[in-house]
């Protein structure tokens, strides 16, 4: 019923003509090549455009969690999208008669060591979404977008201003998985860009669009690539809003005046203080220029020869740069791998992710030159990449959830490349290399294992390769693999021998907790088609060795560490009787701005991981911890609520009386140092890096009846999750996020500022 409310609602703003269109009965089709803006002469240059169109989605009917006997009904939405220019094939085109279908933004491809020149354009038609045009925007103290079913106001807990959903036609990107500089025109997450809404002519065309800011860009990027050598990949540039062309900055400067003249809440005075404090402004008006270098780690060994301590002094602060070389050698260097990116504004991350707004970012190196040299010269740039999407047209707790009775719904189904369940072609016997996205806002994807006859092998995971003890180990072949929200893996996929009578189905199961597993429907992700003559040599089997890991991914040492600190993530639920938004922190605070971790430039840290989310004082949720910039290794993980593999029998009890089986283990709740796992985790798995990992849910201690087990204040005992995490924070100062990757739980306050000293205090970022 509440996903019909929606379409209605929708509707309802189309012109008369448009509704008499329908969408087509969509079939599954062969998997789409999603479009590639390819890196040339050492540069990844294009342009993103943001826009909106209308696209046919798919709603599950009926409108539960996955079920046996559901079917799909499309209906035309208007979604917001990333589309690329000139890329390779060209980007699809819709008749004017005709609606979209769903595609991911465009596939970045690139090598370490280029410079990326991007150009964004925000060209969204705001009337379109008449339920959501930035309230934000509508008066000086901001405002949450509104339906009929959020926010929902009640003495328990409601969503306030800036920690609700807003400014959904706002855009940025951030490139998930980079290791590069976090300020100014990079991966700055803080920026905000506005839709260009005044128009120029009779065809709806906005003041600033391509042809207008192209040759502002071009000499910019002419400036950025002098400024920004191969040779000194640590250099920050730009600092200063000065160093941007001043015909786009006059120009940005007279839109966000006329912006602010129609609009409550003003932007450019926010600019204007910024820049007075030598701080990088947040806001702007239709088009941004993104410019920074992947780094390239050139060392033969790690750590590098020699390397000085950093005491660059202070710089101008927030969101800016060091303005001279650094005194230090690079320490890590870009990880050549699956990478990704998507929309990042804070209140609308997960209505523009679920609406599409996200793309795969294949960032090739010495990976890719070892597996081309042992499956063919270009095989890697010919392999299938998979960018799993929730694609929908608003965040479930707007929607209402859905499904009384047949669980909880963990979001809509999977697609594919903006497909259910596409076909993929494999020859008998051969090998093929998939490069799979966990895009979603919401889920994680669990691939239940290969089908019979088929084989699997992990490569990579979040787009760092693993060492080669690693690869050979058991742990990763043909073995379930969960992707959480934001993960990525490499895997290498081993067709039967034989053709196939029809497409063999791939599953997965739609899960947010590993306690989702036990009932969730599994669901045909794709499928493979096995056919033709069989592949021979090479191509039909597995490579042997994996390919050679740059040296700055050795494994952190417990010496290495030099400092720790604690996180908690919590989300609380209001209760049956108050069926309000929850609320969602980190250490107890929502998103304020504010610097929530600050750790001191070229330092190892270890850092435990807690989740306060209680799976007996509501639904289990395993938050997937994201931070930006540098990837972590996991060195410890306990899970209270995890099972004996292959059973449903609790692995940690907290009374004697309770232990069943061999292998549970008893704690003591009164106790919580004895609150830790009873069993290593295997060296092979310390040695994987990650930039997502699901924080286990916690768990009410109980006796043998299953009564709790109090403490002195007669409140049940709550044990929490966690996991240990070690990551060197290097190469790069300034200040990102670290966040859950529910994204709904994001833009409601689950995320918090780090800042990589030495700089200045942060700046409001809303």
């Amino acid at each position: 019923m509440k996903i019909i409310r929606v379409i209605a609602l929708t509707l309802a703003a189309l012109p008369l003509a448009a509704q008499t269109v329908q969408c087509p009965k969509l079939e599954p089709e062969p998997l789409v090549r999603i479009p590639e803006i390819q890196a040339k002469d050492h540069k990844l240059a294009g342009t993103v455009l943001v826009s909106a169109e209308q696209e046919c989605i798919g709603f599950r009917v009926p409108a539960s969690a996955p079920q046996k006997n559901m079917t799909t009904q499309w209906q035309p939405q208007w979604v917001r999208t990333m589309r690329g220019v000139d890329t390779v094939p060209a980007t699809p085109t819709t008749p004017a008669n005709q609606y979209g279908q769903p595609l991911p933004g465009p596939t970045f491809r690139a090598r370490v060591g280029d410079l990326v020149e991007l150009t964004l354009l925000n060209e969204i038609d705001t009337g379109v979404f008449p339920y959501s045009i930035d309230q934000a925007e509508k008066s000086e103290g901001g405002g949450c977008d509104q339906t009929s079913t959020y926010p929902k106001i009640t003495p328990t807990f409601t969503d306030t201003f800036p920690d609700c959903f807003h400014g959904s036609s706002t855009a940025n990107i951030h490139f998930h998985g980079t290791h590069t500089n976090p300020n100014s025109t990079g991966d700055n997450v803080f920026l905000e860009v506005r839709p260009s809404l005044r128009t120029r002519d009779q065809a709806n065309k906005p003041i600033i669009r391509g042809p207008v800011v192209k040759p502002m860009f071009d000499e910019y990027f002419k400036l950025c690539e002098a400024e920004l050598p191969a040779n000194n990949p640590l250099r920050q540039w730009p600092y200063t809003w000065s160093d941007l062309p001043k015909s786009y900055t006059d120009l940005q400067e007279k839109m966000l005046k006329e912006y602010d003249t129609t609009h409550g809440r003003k932007l450019w005075p926010v600019d204007e203080k910024q820049r007075a404090k030598g701080l990088w402004p947040q806001y702007y008006i239709g088009a941004y220029p993104y410019c920074y270098r992947i780094p390239q780690y050139n060392s033969a060994t790690w750590p590098p020869e020699a390397p000085a301590a950093s005491h660059a002094a202070h710089t101008a602060g927030a969101g800016s740069a060091e303005a001279s070389a650094p005194s230090h050698p690079l320490q890590m260097g870009q990880s050549p791998g699956t990478h990704w990116y998507h929309a990042h504004k804070h209140g609308s991350t997960a209505i523009d992710v679920a609406n599409g707004m996200t793309g795969a970012f294949i960032i090739e190196g010495q990976y890719d030159d070892d597996l081309n040299t042992f499956y063919g010269t270009g095989w890697t740039q010919k392999q299938p990449v998979m960018v799993i999407q929730q694609i929908g047209v608003s965040p479930n707790l707007e929607r209402g959830g859905g499904g009384k009775g047949q669980g909880p719904d963990k979001g809509p189904n999977f697609s594919v490349n903006g497909r259910f369940t596409p076909i993929i072609t494999m020859a008998p016997n051969e090998v093929q290399l998939w490069r799979i996205v966990n895009a979603s806002g919401r889920a994680a994807t669990h691939l239940v294992g290969p089908p019979t006859g088929f084989h699997w092998r992990q490569l990579a995971q979040d787009g760092v390769q693993f060492n080669d003890t690693t690869y050979q180990s058991a742990s990763f072949h043909d073995q379930p693999i969960t992707l959480f929200a934001g993960n990525r893996a490499d895997i290498l996929v081993q067709a039967p021998a034989n053709v196939s009578n029809g497409p063999v189905s791939f599953l997965v199961q739609n899960m947010v907790d590993p306690a989702d597993l036990a009932s969730a429907y599994p669901m045909t992700l794709l499928s493979v088609n096995v056919t033709g003559s069989p592949a021979t040599g090479n191509n039909a089997q597995f490579i042997p060795k994996a390919p050679t890991q740059p040296p700055f991914l050795a494994d952190i040492k417990a010496s290495d560490v030099t400092g720790t600190k604690s996180l908690v993530f919590q989300s609380q639920f209001p209760g049956p009787n108050a069926p309000a938004p929850s609320l969602h922190t980190i250490n107890g605070v929502q998103f304020s701005g504010e610097v929530g971790e600050v750790v001191l430039l070229n330092t190892v840290e270890e850092w435990k991981v807690s989740n306060e989310t209680y799976a007996n004082l509501g639904p289990p949720i395993s938050h997937p911890f994201h931070i930006h910039i540098n990837p972590f290794q996991v060195v410890e993980i306990f899970s209270p609520n995890d099972t004996i593999p292959g059973t449903t029998t609790p692995r940690y009890v907290f009374d004697k009386a309770a232990v069943t089986a061999e292998g549970q283990c008893v704690l003591n709740a009164h106790d919580p140092d004895t609150w830790k796992p009873c069993f290593p985790m295997a060296p092979v798995q310390k040695s994987v890096w990650w930039d997502v990992f699901g924080i286990p849910s916690g768990v009410g201690a109980t006796d043998a009846q299953g009564n709790a087990i109090n403490d002195a204040q007669g409140n049940q005992i709550l044990v929490p999750g966690y996991f240990k995490m070690r990551s060197r924070f290097v190469d790069y100062s300034g200040y990102y996020v670290l966040h859950c990757h529910i994204l709904a739980h994001e833009d409601r306050g689950m995320m918090t500022v780090v800042e990589v000293a030495p700089l200045q205090s942060p700046y409001s970022h809303h």
